[in-house]
């Protein structure tokens, strides 16, 4: 395995996460009670197992997060925080339209999350630092989220664009 690459690739995507779990909690707290903020509940609870098995593979593979992993992961942090200034159809409050480019932002990501747990799950075959892990499994509940996340969005397509209330 080409140690730097694996490195930066795992920086990468565990900084993905990170945004992604910050964008997860802003907006439960704008959909809380509703089937949306159920999903979302559970959704970044699954995350933050699944961020846990990436930093077990950091671990198993012996490796360290990096100055500019941790710069990543900072800058994953900020750009969800600076994305919540974006111009809606209402400057001050949550509305309709968040609600779809939010979702949005978690499907583009949910598939790079795919793409990882496919990626490790193909090197566990040549590298045995990676067989007690089981990726398969991790990467079907990855994939039952964005087919989920990919139903909210189709409601909130519908509910942002079918009318003007």
């Amino acid at each position: 395995m080409h140690e730097k690459r694996m490195r930066i690739y795992l920086d990468d995507h565990l900084s993905m996460i990170v945004g992604e779990m910050e964008l997860i909690e802003r907006s439960l707290n704008s959909n809380r009670h509703s089937g949306l903020g159920s999903f979302l509940k559970q959704f970044l609870s699954d995350l933050r197992i699944q961020k846990e098995i990436v930093e077990k593979v950091f671990q198993c593979l012996e490796f360290e997060v990096s100055i500019q992993g941790q710069l990543k992961q900072g800058a994953a942090w900020l750009a969800e925080k600076i994305g919540r200034f974006k111009l809606n159809d209402s400057l001050l409050e949550y509305s309709d339209l968040s609600r779809v480019v939010e979702l949005e932002a978690m499907l583009a990501v949910a598939q790079e999350r795919i793409a990882l747990w496919v990626t490790l799950n193909s090197l566990t075959i040549t590298d045995v630092r990676l067989k007690d892990f089981d990726f398969s499994l991790i990467l079907m509940q990855s994939e039952l989220q964005l087919a989920e996340l990919k139903t909210h969005h189709h409601s909130a397509i519908t509910n942002a664009f079918a009318s003007n209330h």
